[in-house]
């Protein structure tokens, strides 16, 4: 991961531009019928479980939303994504358990490890880390997983957390030109 200002700026304004560029795409969704939920679900697992190759699936979750015919499948759509990141976020709630040298000894590292401490604070510190688009939700997971989080509460609160981020992200993306 880059340390200088400029670098990280231009690996930001990089994604924005892979995501912008899916976005454009011009891709019928609908031929996939079922199996695009699933693939919602498969994406979303895959994008929040690596951290080198950044996965578009932003823009991909805004089409599918664009072009399904029922309010049902907005919903679908959203609790497959929620539970796809849960499954893909569960690798860094894995990596801390396994060991807590891999937490990273920062200002915030410190504070997330004092809030995993608590149960209550615990499941609102996932929830509200995990709700917004957040690259510092890793050390969270890490740090759930140092801290012995039990998996019930770390899933739980993710999984609420990811799906309130992804119907905003449909509910913005209704908005936007199909």
């Amino acid at each position: 991961m880059p340390t200088r200002p400029w670098a990280v700026a231009v690996m930001a304004m990089l994604m924005i531009a892979v995501n912008v560029g899916f976005y454009l795409l011009p891709f019928d969704y609908r031929g996939l019928g079922d199996y695009a939920i699933a693939g919602v679900f498969a994406l979303t697992a895959i994008a929040t479980a690596t951290i080198v190759v950044p996965v578009p699936y932003i823009p991909i979750v805004i089409h599918l939303a664009q072009q399904s015919t029922h309010p049902r499948d907005l919903v679908l759509i959203a609790l497959a994504a929620g539970l796809g990141s849960v499954v893909g976020e569960t690798s860094g709630y894995l990596v801390g358990r396994a060991g807590s040298s891999a937490v990273s000894d920062t200002r915030m590292a410190r504070w997330v490890a004092e809030q995993m401490t608590h149960p209550v604070r615990s499941f609102v510190t996932l929830f509200a880390l995990s709700a917004p688009p957040n690259p510092l939700f890793d050390v969270a997971g890490m740090a759930a997983g140092a801290f012995r989080v039990p998996f019930w509460r770390f899933a739980s609160a993710v999984c609420a957390g990811r799906c309130v981020r992804m119907a905003g992200i449909i509910l913005v993306g209704l908005w936007l030109p199909g």
